[in-house]
């Protein structure tokens, strides 16, 4: 006996094209911060002090900090920066609170 079920699909979600070129560039950044990420994890579990070259890389890919800067906080704002790489779908726009928080967060780590 045969079952029929009726699939319907509401507001589905569509991205638009992406250049093979960019889209290599923005996954290697995300999977460098996503790296990074990882080592400041290990670094607040431990309690440790940020080795240079994580703090010289998190510069590079645009993570912007104050001298003496937590690892909790720069946790924080390598998520804010990985946010700026995500794609959104098309017609979706963009949380102006996400914005709004971004910019907070970056003002207190660059001052």
């Amino acid at each position: 006996m045969a079952t029929f079920v009726r699939n319907r699909v509401l507001n589905q979600l569509v991205w638009s094209a992406e250049e093979e070129r960019l889209r290599v560039q923005r996954r290697e950044t995300l999977c460098e911060l996503d790296g990074l990420l990882t080592q400041l994890e290990e670094v607040n579990l431990r309690g440790g002090p940020i080795p240079t070259r994580v703090l010289v890389a998190l510069r590079r890919r645009g993570v912007v900090f104050r001298p003496r800067t937590s690892a909790a906080e720069l946790i924080e704002a390598v998520f804010a920066v990985q946010e700026r790489f995500m794609r959104q779908p098309d017609g979706l726009q963009r949380n102006e609170a996400v914005h709004t928080a971004t910019a907070e967060l970056r003002g207190r780590l660059a001052s």
